[in-house]
């Protein structure tokens, strides 16, 4: 009796160990969903730098291209960066992150879970090593995304809404567009206004004169500028040099010694139409350009009466001359 009493408690036992057993088997394969062989790999720690990570918590998954690499271990916040987390990965996983690899806060699924989503980086890139830190980036929620879809419906609607009053004054005739849209005079003034046009152009077109070769005569164009460099030219060399043209422009004595020139100009005009002087006295004086001429007349004769004498003196010396030795 205390045999079989003995052998069922035994039995008892046995079915509670296995139960047991069982249960913590399936509460470990729900905990780690699938994870449960990540225990068993060696792990390293790098770090990541982010401004924000929006909710991140310990023991968050660390994925690699859609795969879960490891965990988030710790966060500590930091005055520059924001925060720095630290993150134990396997080991194996270490030679597929760059120096130029990315962490991103992310959510999964509706129930809006975080987790770290590293980017594997350029190839070109040195590897990173245990201990290493990489830039993180902040990606966009979905309430920021609501909350800019808002703000665009508005400015959306307040568009909506201006239309909607342009298109109201319109179908009103009211302002200028509509009134240009209805008024049939706007189109004959534009037919008769390109009639017109189209005429002048076929009339220049078909012209010789000067505005046509200014147009299409390159000339023109190589004239001026040859003549815009020569201005250069010369405005350089003038700024350049303290020649005398220089001094002319920038000098003001110039202009004062012009103006006092002019002053005394007009002091003495005014004495010469006054009569003043002898000046005065040559334009004033009618009669003396007659006396003047009357003495150059006789002077003029006077020195023809000497020629003649002088003519006369050298064929007769004798009648002139007279020489006796006693």
């Amino acid at each position: 009796m205390y045999d079989m009493k003995k052998q069922l408690t035994w039995s008892k036992l046995k079915v509670g160990i296995v139960i047991t057993i069982a249960l913590l088997l399936l509460f470990l394969t729900v905990f780690f969903a699938g994870g449960i062989t990540n225990i068993f790999y060696p792990k390293v720690e790098i770090k990541a730098q982010l401004k924000d990570v929006k909710g991140l918590r310990h023991g968050s998954p660390v994925w690699l291209s859609g795969i879960e690499i490891g965990s988030v271990s710790d966060m500590k916040l930091h005055m520059a960066h924001g925060t720095i987390i630290s993150m134990l990965i396997r080991s194996d996983t270490l030679q597929y992150i760059r120096k130029d690899s990315k962490a991103a806060v992310l959510t999964m699924g509706l129930l809006g879970d975080k987790y770290i989503e590293l980017s594997p980086g350029s190839l070109d890139e040195e590897r990173i090593k245990p201990g290493d830190m990489i830039e993180g980036k902040t990606q966009l929620e979905i309430k920021e995304l609501v909350n800019a879809s808002a703000e665009s419906l508005t400015k959306v609607t307040n568009f909506i809404d201006k239309i909607g009053n342009f298109f109201e004054k319109m179908e009103k005739n009211e302002g200028t567009i509509m009134k240009l849209m209805t008024d049939p005079e706007l189109y004959t003034n534009l037919k008769e206004t390109t009639k017109t046009l189209s005429k002048v152009l076929k009339e220049f077109d078909d012209s010789q004169g000067t505005m046509k070769m200014l147009v299409k005569d390159p000339s023109l164009y190589n004239k001026m500028l040859s003549a815009t460099s020569s201005m250069e030219e010369l405005g350089r060399k003038m700024n350049e040099n303290s020649g005398t043209l220089k001094k002319l422009i920038e000098d003001p004595s110039l202009y004062e010694n012009l103006n006092n020139a002019s002053k005394k100009l007009d002091a003495v005009l005014e004495k010469v139409n006054a009569g003043e002087g002898v000046a005065g006295t040559l334009v004033k004086d009618k009669e003396l350009p007659a006396d003047v001429k009357n003495t150059l007349k006789e002077l003029k004769s006077t020195i023809a009466e000497f020629k003649e004498l002088l003519k006369d003196i050298k064929e007769n010396p004798k009648k002139y001359l007279k020489f006796s030795v006693f």
